[in-house]
């Protein structure tokens, strides 16, 4: 059976989106629930026809989804996509507003009549489709305009035109529609997409890099289109200036020019050629066998400087620091032109990641200075975002490789880069410890390396034609996820189906002959949880979440803010304030020995926005439990010739726990409004109140 249009829309949207409701699906489609209902029997039942597991509906209204299916149906790689579009397919409105887009950014003259009759739909209808456009891109600082002469255009700056169909390229090529908007509604023929297809592996064999399977799949079609921009005499402004002499005496600069000058595809503006390498030189390389000619000693310099930083306000000791300066230097390589000369990132992170993100992320942003400084650039939050991922990878205890211990070797395979690829490798890493992984490889790796390959099992984020056990995981590992891929390893590995193992499976037979309450259930479902990981050896570390949730004022407490009234030194105030942890048995006597050893004196690296000081040290110097005491003394200490009247004694168990606290601790320093409320404060009520109000919902 076939599925119709809006059925296959249905399926593309439940399969791509964590966690979305029947009631967000009936508000998008306009649908009615019945209407849905009888949509999702037609996809349940072609899942069916097609050896697939059927999607099911919890109570609470969400979908819970095979990985498979995800991996399938989802648009997150519809170059492979077992949904396309076909030419009598009719496009939704989203869709045809980004062929407007794309048609307005690469045509000449553009009439009604001609989107009317292309797109099939009434002369009212587009009318109010460029409405909604001008709506949308006034956040961009642009508008489509339209004169008799030069038919619908865009206006604005040229460079922010560009780098709205950069994204908009990536949305097409994601969508069911991508052949059929490329081919039908944008004519773009084959032969251009192998031209520039060809230029950009030329490209990679002169500079000695590789690209993602991604960008290779994309890169060539924005590349038409700007070719065609270029023809209607629609140039980049010469903005560039005096950097662009640091850009054309590189190796790199040469070497695509001449890549370029070899296939015909040279612009005859320096300016026009100089950001069509500036797109080359930015898209994302997958090793670092390169070596550009930035200065990559200075980089890592100020990598670590900033890991310096973090390290401080996070109070965490990173592991494989090394190791980290490395994979980082290699993403902020091609970072580099991308900051330094403003064009677009081609790296996306949903609102849910960002979400997760959040409390690490505000602190890697606190401490991005000394890259900033680099870059002589502000960098822009999404690429802060991704610098967090990274961290967030690198914040987990890594396991011992212990060969003795582990039951198979496996590698990773995943299409989206240094970032996506180390960070799902760590993540399985951290889930199943009887696992070594060897490496994360793009897809063309894989093959090239397939044969010399000395693993049992294969981790992909897309569907691999090999004859090795591939688990396909999707490109997002959320919860939903985690028990479907945990049972596909189990029963590779161990040969047995665990799903009447699981705790949940086993709670449900219990539930039926025994009354239990909501926390007794809890509690059970608890104690199956780790029995289970512990038969199967599944750790339960979620990469970047804070599970627990805690704030600040879970930590500071009544019990545990002290005033001081007398006028003391450094080490009376930290003496009491440490002497209140061990009181209340968060740290050992011995944890105020290794403080007062390290720190004699206050230095920056215990410094908190210069205002508050935050001793702490590693967990085996006497730390029990995750706590705090805030010591606030009313006529301040003296320490290096400075005055200070906050301390923060910090017991830090784990590298995840606190970071949500350390967060809000963090604002409160970094924001002197709020220091001189505290300054004001008399007693430990008034303390507490301005603490409570950084506490997240």
């Amino acid at each position: 059976m076939d599925l119709d249009n809006r059925s296959v829309q249905i399926l593309q949207i439940v399969a791509s989106t964590v966690k979305i409701s029947s009631k967000e699906i009936m508000e998008k489609y306009d649908l009615t629930r019945n209407q849905l209902d009888y949509a999702l029997k037609k996809i349940n039942d072609y899942l069916g026809e097609n050896d697939y597991r059927k999607i099911i509906r919890s109570r609470n209204g969400s979908f819970v989804v095979d990985t498979k299916v995800v991996d399938a149906f989802s648009g997150i790689m519809n170059s492979e996509s077992q949904l396309k579009a076909d030419e009598n397919s009719f496009l939704d409105e989203d869709h045809r507003l980004l062929v407007i887009l794309l048609v307005v950014f690469s045509a000449d003259y553009l009439s009604l009549y001609h989107f009317s009759e292309s797109l099939e739909v009434s002369k009212n209808t587009i009318v109010s489709d460029i409405k909604k456009l001008k709506k949308q891109l006034k956040k961009h600082k642009l508008t489509i305009d339209y004169s008799r002469k030069g038919g619908y255009y865009f206006r604005g700056d040229e460079e922010a035109i560009r780098g709205l169909i950069l994204v908009v390229t990536d949305q097409v090529m994601d969508s069911i529609y991508n052949r059929l908007i490329f081919e039908k509604y944008l004519e773009i023929q084959p032969a251009e997409i192998d031209a520039q297809r060809k230029m950009l592996r030329l490209a990679e064999e002169e500079l000695q890099v590789q690209y993602t399977d991604n960008r290779i799949q994309t890169a060539p079609y924005f590349l038409v289109l700007l070719n065609r921009r270029v023809k209607n005499e629609h140039f980049i402004e010469q903005r560039f200036g005096l950097l662009a002499k640091e850009i054309m005496d590189t190796n790199e600069y040469g070497a695509i020019v001449k890549v370029l000058a070899g296939q015909e595809m040279l612009p005859k503006s320096y300016t026009e050629h100089l950001y069509l390498c500036l797109y080359i030189l930015s898209l994302k390389i997958t090793d670092l066998s390169n070596i550009f000619s930035l200065n990559k000693d200075a980089l890592r310099t100020h990598i670590e400087t900033f890991i310096a930083v973090l390290e401080k306000n996070t109070i965490i000791q990173l592991n494989d620091k090394a190791q980290l300066i490395e994979n980082l230097t290699l993403h902020l390589t091609p970072a580099y032109y991308r900051i330094r000369y403003g064009l677009t990132s081609d790296y996306t992170l949903t609102d849910i990641v960002k979400n997760q993100l959040d409390p690490l992320f505000f602190i890697v942003k606190s401490s991005i200075a000394p890259l900033e400084e680099f870059f002589e650039e502000r960098i822009p939050n999404d690429e802060i975002y991704l610098i967090t991922m990274f961290i967030g990878a690198y914040m987990h205890k890594e396991k011992p490789i212990n060969l003795d211990n582990t039951i198979v070797k496996a590698a990773v395979v995943c299409p989206n880069g240094i970032i996506s690829s180390k960070l799902l490798e760590k993540t399985l890493d951290n889930w199943f410890p009887m696992i070594h992984f060897v490496s994360s490889f793009s897809i063309r790796e894989f093959y090239e390396k397939e044969d010399m390959l000395d693993v049992q099992l294969i981790f992909s984020t897309n569907p691999l034609t090999t004859e090795l056990p591939v688990i396909v995981v999707g490109n997002d590992l959320s919860a939903m996820n985690k028990t479907l891929i945990v049972n596909e390893v189990i029963q590779l590995i161990y040969k047995i189906d665990s799903y009447k193992l699981q705790p949940d499976h086993i709670l449900s037979i219990v539930k039926k002959h025994l009354p239990m309450t909501a926390e007794a259930e809890g509690k059970i479902r608890k104690e199956l949880m780790i029995s289970y990981n512990s038969i199967f050896q599944i750790q339960d570390q979620e990469i970047l979440t804070n599970e627990t949730k805690l704030n600040l004022s879970d930590l500071i407490t009544k019990e545990s803010i002290i005033i001081l009234e007398n006028e003391l030194n450094w080490l009376e105030v930290l003496q009491a304030a440490t002497q209140n942890l061990i009181d209340r048995e968060i740290v050992e006597p011995s944890y105020l020995k290794h403080l007062k050893e390290q720190f004699p004196e206050v230095t920056p690296s215990i410094l908190l926005g210069n205002q508050i000081v935050i001793p702490h040290t590693v967990p085996e110097n006497g730390a029990l439990e995750l706590g705090m005491c805030l010591a606030k003394v009313k006529q301040g200490f003296f320490s290096q010739n400075q005055t200070y009247r906050y301390v923060v004694v910090i017991s830090a168990i784990d590298k995840k726990m606190h970071i949500q606290p350390m967060m809000q601790l963090l604002k409160i320093a970094s924001d002197p409004k709020v220091i001189q409320r505290l300054d004001q404060a008399q007693d430990k009520e008034a303390l507490l109140t301005i603490i409570q109000e950084f506490k997240k919902a």
